[in-house]
């Protein structure tokens, strides 16, 4: 009797240990808030795994347009692919949502490649946004190494910024590799820096609920004959950490270039359209095309200057985002317009010059239920989107080094 009370007696001292460290319920392990990417089928997709086309969003209990879809807060997000593909558009989408949200924001980067109008084009408030290119004015001597950029971004969790973007990793240096000179060979070193402290990040990320956003480029692995040769630096221990992963990739040239006339009636470049991939993805179901079981390519517009050629796309969106139009069984319904098909229904509103209409509408249904505007309704003006494109037949890739 006596060993079954001393029994009883130390595993009730041992559950009260374990609960200092457990909780009891995982609902706390879910994100407790979402960043917008501005793109309404790339948030959707990412929390339902499903695309918002067909979806009767009445019906969804769980659908409030009031809560923002997007990048999970509390985790660690990779947007990576090729160069001129969009990714620091991507992140400055992101950037510029949080701050909207009225949360602080940091970019650090390393490839020392930021624009100022291809940011503030995406949303982010320049005066307010904190930023390093790892120079340090009041030391010039002070070299920032990759070490030294995981323990800030330690400090920035702590500090309460909520949206860090890091551009990119591949560029990040280890400590060794700076302090040797370059004929020093350091196989895979930024790799073993990243293993051994990247853990660590991804747990202030997760105990201070900061989004941590990395941009990484592609490489091809050696020797690798057949299947895919893409890595992307960083090594294993980055991708396991990861939440979600975008792939960003391009088009062929002819098909991707948005071209306007100028003035003087010459080609004049303002955007481009590359495809974005959810490879990975723990916030929600594998977003796969149900007929052939592979990834969905999303189609995201890259803009270079205040011109939007996929205006009345995005207003739909929104229009579809706020319940404003509705759908059931493939017919779009907006007032008294009911049209079938996606692309039918915004031709007929766009022939009947119903586009302002529907603008107005979006805007004073979402400033009634606090919801964030993409950049482009912000910056819109519909008479200067009258414009036609301009087809270029040319198969030569593109050279513009805007990312």
């Amino acid at each position: 009797m006596a060993k079954k009370q001393k029994a009883v007696k130390d595993s009730s001292i041992t559950m009260d240990n374990l609960l200092g460290f457990a909780r009891v319920g995982a609902r706390a392990a879910q994100a407790k808030e979402n960043i917008p990417t501005g793109h309404f089928d790339l948030d959707f997709g990412i929390h339902y795994g499903t695309l918002p086309g067909k979806a009767n969003l009445d019906e969804m209990a769980d659908y409030d347009p009031s809560k923002p879809l997007g990048l999970p807060t509390g985790r660690v997000v990779e947007i990576y692919g090729p160069p001129t593909c969009g990714k620091s558009s991507l992140a400055y989408r992101v950037l510029g949502f949080a701050q909207q949200m009225g949360h602080q924001a940091l970019l650090i980067d390393t490839e020392h490649s930021f624009m100022e109008n291809l940011a503030e084009l995406n949303g982010v408030d320049i005066d307010k946004l904190l930023y390093s290119d790892l120079f340090d004015p009041d030391d010039p001597d002070k070299n920032y190494c990759a070490e030294d950029v995981l323990d800030k971004v330690c400090e920035a969790c702590v500090a309460g910024v909520k949206v860090i973007v890091i551009d990119s990793v591949a560029n990040l240096v280890p400590k060794e590799r700076m302090e040797k000179s370059a004929n020093n060979i350091m196989v895979a070193r930024l790799a073993r820096c990243l293993a051994d402290n990247f853990g660590k990040v991804a747990h202030y990320v997760a105990k201070y609920n900061s989004l941590l956003i990395l941009i990484n480029h592609i490489r091809k692995k050696v020797g690798v004959m057949f299947g895919n040769d893409e890595d992307s630096p960083g090594g294993f221990m980055l991708k396991h950490n990861l939440s979600v992963r975008i792939k960003m990739t391009l088009r062929s040239a002819a098909d991707s270039l948005v071209f306007i006339e100028d003035k003087d009636g010459n080609p004049w470049l303002v955007g481009r359209r590359s495809g974005a991939i959810i490879e990975k993805n723990r916030m929600g179901r594998p977003l796969l095309d149900p007929a052939t079981g592979k990834r969905i390519t999303l189609e995201i517009p890259i803009y270079y200057e205040p011109y939007f050629p996929n205006i009345n796309e995005i207003i739909f969106d929104m229009g579809r985002k706020l319940k404003i139009i509705s759908v059931r069984k493939n017919v779009y319904t907006w007032g008294k317009i009911k049209v079938e098909g996606k692309t039918e229904f915004i031709d007929k509103i766009t022939v009947k010059e119903e586009i302002p209409k529907l603008l107005d509408e979006i805007k004073k249904k979402a400033k009634e239920n606090s919801v964030l505007l993409p950049p482009e309704l912000i910056k819109v003006q519909l008479d200067k989107n009258q414009k036609k494109e301009i087809k270029i037949n040319d198969e030569s890739e593109d050279e513009t080094n805007v990312t």
